[in-house]
């Protein structure tokens, strides 16, 4: 029997609007999960009367805002084999995916598997290798986007870190790779794969930002805490400051990032979460990390 792939599509307010030109014409393997975190009620009596007239479509409203919970949301109510994470923006083809479950079916060894993003004129959103490659091993520098990640759900997946991401408190991105990781240390086994996922409408990386946005830097010390410790954190942003100019700007960067890090070690997870997450949640205990 074929696998069912889900489209978990997150949406925040009057954005909700946006989700009916997502869907394609029904199928019977695929379906969509809309998680829609809305602010104040008025954003509710937006929700298009498609999301309730097809049985494909799966709409779970939740009060309040971060991208991460609005995630996490969507995965608690994901009832088939494979999903994927979706914005609202982002537009999908029958064939492209089809090439997404063929993949899984003929690699039954793949938990999680990163595809690639184009825009609208075809642009790749990063400079993809051309290879595919394990996450264990791949390439300096690799990161993955949020958008090109599919995953089994039966796989040992952790729940989204809610200090990260859109909408949280303080870190306004890095969620797809402390999801990654927390994945990958669980026992998930990781692959990047050459094949297009998605279109998006216009490509900005998070890494374009780094140098104006003091959230992004902040972000990135908060990553490589989680994924190196606190030393091997040091380390990193102290050599990524020195390749920054002019000084003054390298000084400011390394304390930003630092800030990062300083949030993480007052802020865990409050462990109560994980009571509300039917998922391998495990909430991180910050003196256990290598």
């Amino acid at each position: 029997m074929a696998a069912r792939l889900t489209l978990l599509v997150c949406t925040l307010n009057d954005r909700i609007l946006h989700v009916p030109a997502l869907l394609l014409p029904q199928r019977e393997d695929v379906e969509y999960v809309v998680s829609f975190q809305y602010t104040a009620e008025m954003f509710y009596h937006m929700i298009p009367e498609e999301l309730y007239s097809r049985s494909d479509v799966h709409l779970f409203p939740i009060l309040g805002s971060g991208i991460s919970a609005n995630r996490n949301n969507a995965l608690r109510h994901c009832e088939t084999e494979l999903a994927l994470l979706a914005d609202d923006d982002a537009r999908y083809t029958d064939a492209q995916l089809t090439g997404v479950i063929h993949y899984f079916q003929s690699h039954p060894d793949t938990d999680i598997a990163c595809f690639q993003v184009i825009d609208q004129g075809g642009t790749p959103l990063k400079d993809y290798v051309k290879q595919e490659f394990d996450y264990a091993h791949r390439p300096s520098g690799s990161y993955f986007s949020s958008l090109e990640i599919v995953f089994r759900t039966d796989a040992p997946i952790p729940a989204f870190d809610t200090r990260f991401g859109l909408g949280a408190d303080y870190l306004s991105c890095g969620e797809e790779e402390v999801f990654l990781h927390l994945a990958y240390r669980q026992g998930a086994r990781i692959q990047y794969v050459p094949q297009i996922l998605c279109t998006i409408p216009t490509i900005e990386t998070t890494g374009a930002r780094f140098a104006f946005d003091k959230r992004v830097r902040r972000s990135k010390g908060a990553v490589l805490y989680m994924m190196h410790g606190y030393i091997g954190a040091l380390l990193r942003i102290t050599r990524q400051a020195l390749t920054l100019r002019p000084w003054k700007f390298a000084r400011q960067a390394w304390w930003d990032m630092y800030d990062g890090i300083h949030y993480l070690l007052h802020h865990p997870l409050n462990e109560g979460v994980a009571n509300e997450i039917p998922l391998d949640f495990q909430p991180i205990e910050t003196w256990k990390i290598p």
